[in-house]
C-alpha cells in the first residue's frame, strides 16, 4: 500500500471551517483594535493640557501660577509643558491629540498656533470688555470667534540715570537729538556711555527693529517685515543684510547712519556687541554707563540697587503718538481645540484680580485699563502701548529662524556699525 503524500493531499472540510474561523477572527480583531486606535486619538481627551513655547522662566512660572489657581477653584486638572524654543512651533504641535491651549509670544508663534487650531476652537463670547483699545485690537479672530487673546503685554525701553540726568544740562528726552545731546554731556564723564545686549541676536534685531521705527517711522520697520518675509525660503544672512543695510531705500539706513557715528564717536561701547544682559548690569552696578536700552522683561531681572538709579521712557521720535507703534512682546493665549474648559481659563485670566495678581508675577503690563500694577514701570508701559498701538513683535519674531540664523543677520548688520 502507498503512502499518502501529506504536503500534497487536499485540506478536509474541517480543516477549510476552521481556517475561516481564524481568518475571520483575526479581521474581527483587527477591526476591533483599530475602531479602538480610532477613538484614542479622536475622541477629545479630558486632560487640559497647557502649552508655553518662546516664553521665558519669569513670565512662564506667573502665568502657570494663574492659571493653577484658575483650574483649581473650576476643579479642572491642568498639566504644562514646554516646547523647544529653537525648534519652530508648528513641528512641534500634533496633528491630534492637541494641547488645550498654547500660550506664546506675537510675530510667527501666535501665527502659527492660530492656523494648527481646531477649526471648532476659539472664545465665541466677547471677552475684551475693560482691555486696553490697544490690546482689543491685538485679538487675532478666525471665523468670527476669538483665536488669540492678549493676556499681558510689553515694551522695549530707553533706561537713563536719573542722577546723572538730573545734573545734566539737558532737560527733556523727547527725540533722539535729546538722547545725543545727554550722551555727548556724559562722554567726558564716562569713557562709553551707551551700553546694551548687542551680543543677544534676539534683542539686537528687535532694538534695530524699534530704533528704525522711532526714527523713519512704523513703515521702516514693516519694509523690515517684508525683506525678512520674502526671504524666509532659503535665508541668506549676507543678502538679507544687504537689502535691510545697504541699498538706496533699505529700511535700517538712517539707523545705521545714527548708531555708527555714536559708535565712532566712542558713545556706544566699543564691546557693545559681545554684551549679554548680566554684562549691561555690571556696567550699570558700577556707573560706568549712563544709557541702555532694554526689554521691560531684562529689567527685573536687574538688582533692584541698581536698576533704581534708572528711569525707563520710551524710545523718542519726532513723530507723534498717534503714529507710533513701538517694539514689544505680547502675550498670548490660544485655545487649540473646542473646549469650555478653555474658555472657563481664558475668561478668567481677564479678570481684575488675576491681572494684577500676573503683573505683579511677571513684572509686565496688564492688558486691562482699570486694575492695579506692581510699579511705574508696568504702569507706563501699560500706559504707553494704550496711547499708541498694539505693539510690533520685533524682528526676530516676525519669522521663524534658527538661532544661527538670527546670529548671522545680527553679526552682518553689526558689522556695518562697527567698520
Amino acid at each position: 500500500m502507498k503512502k499518502t503524500d501529506k504536503k500534497n493531499a487536499a485540506p478536509s472540510k474541517n480543516e477549510k471551517k476552521s481556517s475561516k474561523k481564524i481568518i475571520i477572527g483575526v479581521v474581527s480583531a483587527l477591526v476591533i483594535f483599530l475602531a479602538l486606535l480610532s477613538a484614542i486619538i479622536f475622541i477629545p481627551s479630558n486632560k487640559f493640557t497647557v502649552v508655553f513655547y518662546k516664553i521665558d522662566d519669569a513670565q512662564r512660572k506667573g502665568i502657570s501660577e494663574a492659571i493653577t489657581s484658575l483650574a483649581a477653584e473650576k476643579k479642572i486638572s491642568v498639566s504644562f509643558l514646554q516646547y523647544d524654543s529653537e525648534k519652530s512651533l508648528k513641528e512641534q504641535l500634533p496633528l491630534t491629540s492637541k494641547p488645550s491651549l498654547v500660550i506664546t509670544k506675537s510675530g510667527f508663534a501666535v501665527k502659527d498656533a492660530v492656523e494648527k487650531a481646531s477649526p471648532l476652537a476659539g472664545i465665541e463670547s466677547d471677552v475684551s470688555q475693560g482691555m486696553t483699545s490697544s490690546m482689543r485690537n491685538a485679538i487675532m479672530q478666525k471665523e468670527g470667534k476669538i483665536a488669540a487673546l492678549p493676556i499681558l503685554s510689553s515694551h522695549i525701553e530707553t533706561d537713563i540715570d536719573l542722577m546723572e540726568f538730573r545734573e545734566s544740562s539737558t532737560k527733556q528726552i523727547n527725540t533722539w537729538k535729546d538722547v545725543e545731546k545727554f550722551i555727548r554731556e556724559q562722554k567726558r564723564k564716562k569713557e562709553a556711555p551707551v551700553i546694551f545686549a548687542g551680543g543677544n541676536p534676539d534683542f539686537f534685531l528687535d532694538f534695530m527693529g524699534a530704533f528704525a521705527e522711532s526714527l523713519d517711522g512704523v513703515d521702516s520697520y514693516k519694509d523690515c517685515t517684508k525683506i525678512l518675509s520674502e526671504n524666509e525660503k532659503n535665508f541668506n544672512a549676507v543678502r538679507v543684510a544687504k537689502k535691510l543695510c545697504d541699498e538706496p531705500d533699505s529700511p535700517l539706513a538712517t539707523s545705521l547712519k545714527l548708531l555708527k557715528s555714536w559708535y565712532k564717536q566712542g558713545l556706544i561701547h566699543q564691546g557693545v556687541f559681545s554684551f549679554q544682559a548680566n554684562d549691561v548690569e555690571a556696567f550699570a552696578a558700577s556707573r560706568l554707563a549712563s544709557v541702555t536700552f532694554m526689554s521691560l522683561e531684562s529689567h527685573r531681572t536687574i538688582a533692584p540697587k541698581t536698576i533704581s538709579r534708572f528711569t525707563s521712557v520710551y524710545f523718542p521720535s519726532e513723530h507723534g503718538a498717534n503714529s507710533r507703534i513701538f517694539t514689544g512682546n505680547t502675550y498670548y493665549a490660544v485655545p487649540m481645540k473646542k473646549s469650555a474648559k478653555a474658555n472657563e481659563i481664558l475668561t478668567g485670566l481677564l479678570s481684575v484680580k488675576v491681572q494684577e495678581d500676573m503683573s505683579r508675577s511677571t513684572g509686565i503690563a496688564p492688558v486691562l485699563a482699570q486694575c492695579h500694577t506692581p510699579d511705574k514701570q508696568a504702569d507706563d508701559a501699560r500706559f504707553w502701548i494704550a496711547a499708541t498701538n498694539s505693539p510690533l513683535p520685533g524682528l526676530s519674531n516676525e519669522i521663524y529662524l534658527t538661532k544661527s540664523q538670527k546670529s548671522s543677520l545680527a553679526a552682518e548688520i553689526a558689522s556695518r556699525i562697527r567698520n
